[in-house]
């Protein structure tokens, strides 16, 4: 058996640092569950979905009920196995509910196989429920009829069939089983068995779980839901005696998980054999589609997530509205899953998942806050050997996974965690009402250094005496404050006012109240060629014409490819670009200003301009680089 030990507490196996990987040892996560009895011999073959405990006779203390393989129902009380109640077909899922309000408040267990369900009180047999057939197609349906009726020969018929499969259509299981059957005679006689009786669609049930009807109480009236094979989701009445809501879903439910109530506002999250989750909200199948990286093995629904285990060992938290949370890593396959709702002092709901090595770990959310292996015995240790020749080289023992989990109220425990592993054997644990399942979580959590508090120094005297100061020259310090943010302020507006006059990058102002132009120059290249682009905007509300632009620069300097340009239009809020090329005369010279003008259409050379801005040009590369 592989020792829990091995593996770091990292939330998904994996994650841990041992010896020389960068860091210490992740210390390993413990066990909170207490022993509470183990049968090795009970020899027990069933399922997650097969194990449930109730108050089957209103005594106060629940009863272990297992729907084995074997077609045999059997109690258990305690640590003794109290009866065996033989069934009529392998059960499927098995569960409880209360179906009326009577006192005193018995639950009613209902076992599922087949297409039927089968519901008890007090261990006696009180009422089956089957399925409804579902529709027959009525092309081969009427194929049957007329192959009854001789009016059709057998390879007809089947001819007929094969065409239908072809074409999509979901055959019946006589049609299938008609067409495997290769003996001629042997044909004529399967169709003479079902001479007469008429062609049916029947379906099986393949999940079963319950829905409180309009309560979230232990005792409050609770419905069936039950997944077919023919892709429905069925809710049944309190009784189990009719259907009242009919959810097709087009693919065969695997798994179901229910939160809420049935009068008030439900989810159904349904695991289809397609790899994909389904949402069912108030009977209304959801658009949401979660398409998974495997096929499903597990489902349980969380407090605010569904938690769902692949076949890629990996279990993933998806949101109601289809958004994945986290996901947790495992070392290896995974054989089941189960909801661990503790009640008492701390209401917690965490995940426990039972692992193909023999390991059995409990999430809180993310974090990984148990693990325990079922212990061994001489009784069913199992071992491989191996020789060379006569020589016994290796001796090791082979896990005894666990292949089903129930977690609930065991007679009068409340907290209690049942186990079947693949041998037989029949576990039980308790939970101490002491166990904390939030502090002692490792791995996905805060490091421990987090938890050290800050060595924060305490109140010195220069403190004090610095509060001291602050409440009794409080109006000094204000006046203060707003001196220098007047002060602050006067600065900017200098410092902007010298940027307009000096030309320091773009600028741009109007000199004259009819017009509204804005002017920003730049600079390209890295000299001594050089190209100096105009943007120009009318911001004014009527267009202009004929407008002239000048250009002044040292010629000693810089020598323009045009001094003066004449602009035809300048229409209201577009933005115009014009570019001059610049050369420089001296490349090792100290850079110089340009000036651009805006004149007044038709004016005098003597006039104000319109807009004036000048650019410093910067330092000129050498030819030659």
């Amino acid at each position: 058996m592989v020792d829990p030990s091995d593996y770091a507490a990292d939330g998904g196996g994996g994650q841990g640092k041992g010896p020389g990987l960068n860091g210490p040892l992740t210390p390993p996560v413990k066990s909170v569950w207490l022993d509470a009895f183990n049968d090795p011999v009970a020899g027990i073959s069933a399922y997650t979905p097969c194990i449930h405990t109730c108050n089957l006779f209103g005594d106060g203390e629940n009863r272990l009920v297992i729907a084995d393989e074997d077609r045999k129902l059997k109690i258990w009380k305690g640590t003794t196995k109290a009866s065996e109640h033989p069934l009529l077909d392998t059960p499927v899922a098995i569960t409880s509910f209360i179906s009326d309000n009577a006192h005193p408040r018995l639950p009613a267990l209902a076992v599922a196989a087949g297409s039927h369900i089968y519901i008890y009180r007090n261990l006696r047999p009180y009422y089956k429920f089957v399925l409804p057939p579902e529709n027959v197609n009525t092309e081969e349906q009427d194929i049957w009829q007329k192959l009854m009726e001789g009016e059709v020969v057998v390879g007809d018929a089947l001819a007929q069939l094969t065409r239908l499969q072809d074409a999509g259509v979901v055959l019946q299981t006589r049609s299938l089983q008609l067409m495997n059957i290769g003996d001629p005679d042997a044909k004529m006689g399967f169709v003479e068995h079902w001479q007469g009786q008429p062609l049916v669609a029947t379906t099986v049930i393949t999940c079963m779980d319950v829905i409180k009807q309009s309560l979230d109480e232990p005792d409050a009236v609770s419905c069936l839901v039950v997944g077919t094979e023919s892709g429905r989701v069925l809710i049944l009445n309190a009784a189990g005696t009719a259907i009242v809501k009919n959810i097709w879903i087009g693919i065969t439910p695997a798994m179901i998980a229910i939160q809420g109530e049935l009068d008030v506002g439900y989810r159904i999250t349904v695991a289809g054999r397609d790899g994909k989750l389904y949402h069912i909200r108030n009977g209304e199948l959801q658009q949401t589609i979660i398409q998974l990286e495997a096929q499903p093995v597990g489902l349980v629904r969380l407090v605010k997530h569904v938690a769902v285990g692949c076949m890629n060992d990996v279990i993933h938290a998806y949101q109601p509205n289809g958004h994945k949370s986290w996901s947790i890593y495992l070392p290896t396959h995974i054989l089941a899953m189960q909801r661990m709702e503790v009640t008492g002092q701390r209401m917690t709901k965490a995940l426990v998942v039972s692992l193909a090595n023999g390991e059995v770990r409990v999430y809180n959310d993310k974090l990984l806050v148990s693990i325990h292996s079922v212990p061994h015995t001489h009784t069913h240790t199992r071992e491989v050997r191996v020789y060379n020749d006569k020589l016994l080289v290796s001796i090791h023992s082979v896990p005894n996974p666990i292949t089903a989990l129930w977690f609930g109220r065991y007679g009068r425990e409340d907290n209690t965690l049942i186990s079947l592993t693949k041998s037989g054997m029949l576990d039980i644990k308790m939970l101490p009402r002491t166990a904390n399942l939030e502090a002692g979580s490792v791995g996905g959590g805060p490091p421990p250094e987090q938890e050290i508090p800050l060595a924060v120094p305490k109140k010195t005297r220069l403190y004090v005496e610095q509060t001291q100061r602050e409440r009794e020259q409080a109006s000094d310090m204000h006046r203060t404050f707003q001196r220098d943010l007047a002060k602050l302020r006067l600065a900017t507006a200098r410092a902007y006012v010298k940027v307009l006059t000096d030309g320091q990058g773009a600028a741009a102002f109007s000199t004259s109240s009819n017009t509204s132009l804005s002017l920003s120059l730049s600079v390209t290249g890295l000299g001594p060629r050089f190209r100096l682009t105009l943007a120009l905007r009318n911001e004014g509300g009527r267009q202009m014409l004929e407008v002239p632009v000048a250009l002044r620069a040292d010629p000693g300097l810089y020598t323009l490819g045009r001094t003066q340009f004449t602009i035809p239009l300048l229409v209201p809020g577009l933005q115009y670009s014009f570019e001059v090329p610049v050369t420089m005369v001296d490349p090792n010279a100290a850079p110089g200003a340009i000036t651009v003008l805006l004149l007044a259409a038709g004016g005098l050379p003597s006039s104000a301009p319109l807009l004036q801005a000048t650019i410093k040009m910067p330092f000129s590369e050498p030819e030659d680089i």
